[in-house]
């Protein structure tokens, strides 16, 4: 076993589609798993999330389905349901993300997998759970953000709720995925059997914000910034996010910008008189940041101990001296879509630009591959392809 592939040997079927279910499975692939992704023979919907890039794959397919092997079969035909029962039965750990329900009608849900595998570390990612209420309700990271109180808190200047940008609680939700099923291959190791884990997207959500919570629970206001000046302001050439935590930050900003008109204004005497004026004081700093670059206010912020950030784009990261510094990205030839940035997950050593794990496969690409790891013979394969059960992709493979 390589020391940067923990979990070689461990093999997971991943029947999880989108983002949330996927990304976990993807993160156990890093970790060295031998995932088999089985997706339908027209492929994960995911694939075609914002338009496909080119060939099979869309942007987010080439993240979530990084490092994986692709059996593309037609779960409800009995033949394709046997195949994926068979690949289930000889998997550590199984995944879906399927609202609750649908996967025990297809006949691969926890009870029907554990009968064949007595050990099996099963994961349901949804939107609300497996029960509850709302467990019916389909969901996705947007909805997950304004049910969780999320975008109560994302406001622009008018206060009006606003989304983040990405599919963070889909990421997020990843994680946790992946937190709990590596302790349950803990917990199997010592002898605790198998294990059917519920995560929710709802839950991963609210998480993080567990502080803003309970701040809100016991002074019954919003959160509110924790310091000042905290904000976003627009310069000569682009933008700039400074965060002043302490009191003596604001001091430090005031006199840089020459501005003893706010930090002797009577309104502002006081860090708490600084908070409940925080729009103000805003305003005002926001009228002396024209005068210069991102850049020479990041310098003379950073000269001042603050902590500050020029609002980068991706290609302003891409080109960026520290992240190619500490090889954030491996640059990797992916077939049928061209040369992409990959980028390295925290905790796990740069893959190299010919690692498997760097690849996300074609639909199918490796069908032939798996089910002749279950057993099957050319003959079958062939009367599976023929019948639609199974879909061998443009690129055939040994896997």
């Amino acid at each position: 076993m390589h020391h940067d592939r923990p979990l070689s040997g461990i093999k997971v079927c991943d029947f999880a589609a989108g983002i949330a279910g996927p990304y976990s499975s993807m993160m156990l692939a890093q970790y060295g798993a031998d995932v088999v992704k089985v997706e339908a023979i027209e492929g994960d919907w995911i694939r075609n999330t914002g338009g496909r890039l080119k060939g099979d794959h869309g942007a987010q397919s080439l993240v979530t389905a990084r490092g994986k092997r692709s059996l593309s079969i037609d779960l409800k035909n009995p033949k394709g349901h046997e195949i994926a029962l068979k690949l289930a039965a000889q998997a550590d750990i199984v995944t879906e993300s399927f609202r609750p329900g649908v996967i025990k009608r297809l006949g691969l849900d926890y009870d029907t997998v554990r009968i064949r595998n007595p050990d099996v570390i099963y994961l349901s990612v949804s939107g609300f759970g497996q029960s509850g209420p709302h467990s019916q309700r389909a969901a996705m990271d947007l909805i997950l953000q304004a049910f969780s109180g999320l975008m109560s808190v994302t406001v622009d200047r008018e206060q009006r709720p606003i989304r983040i940008g990405i599919a963070m609680v889909d990421y997020v939700t990843g994680l946790y995925a992946l937190q709990a099923v590596m302790a349950a291959l803990i917990a199997r190791g010592q002898g605790a059997g198998s294990k059917h884990i519920d995560v929710s997207l709802m839950q991963a959500a609210l998480s993080p914000q567990a502080a803003q919570l309970i701040r809100q629970h016991i002074s019954g206001h919003q959160p509110h910034a924790f310091g000042m000046p905290v904000g976003t302001f627009k310069t000569k050439d682009g933008y700039v996010t400074l965060s002043g935590a302490k009191p003596e930050h604001f001091i430090a900003v005031c006199d840089l910008l020459g501005r003893c008109d706010i930090k002797n204004h009577p309104d502002f005497n006081n860090h708490q008189k600084r908070i409940a004026n925080a729009n103000k004081i805003n305003e005002m700093i926001q009228n002396s940041m024209h005068e210069k670059t991102s850049d020479d206010w990041v310098n003379a912020f950073n000269n001042l101990g603050l902590m500050c950030a020029k609002v980068n784009d991706y290609e302003d990261i891409l080109n960026d001296e520290h992240c190619n510094a500490v090889d954030s990205f491996t640059w990797v030839d992916q077939p049928g879509v061209g040369k992409i940035p990959v980028i390295n997950p925290p905790g796990i050593a740069p893959l190299s630009t010919d690692d498997s794990r760097s690849l996300a496969p074609n639909i199918g690409e490796h069908s032939e591959a798996v089910l002749l790891e279950l057993g099957y013979s050319a003959a079958d394969i062939s009367s599976f392809t023929n019948d639609g059960v199974v879909n061998l992709g443009n690129n055939k493979t040994n896997g």
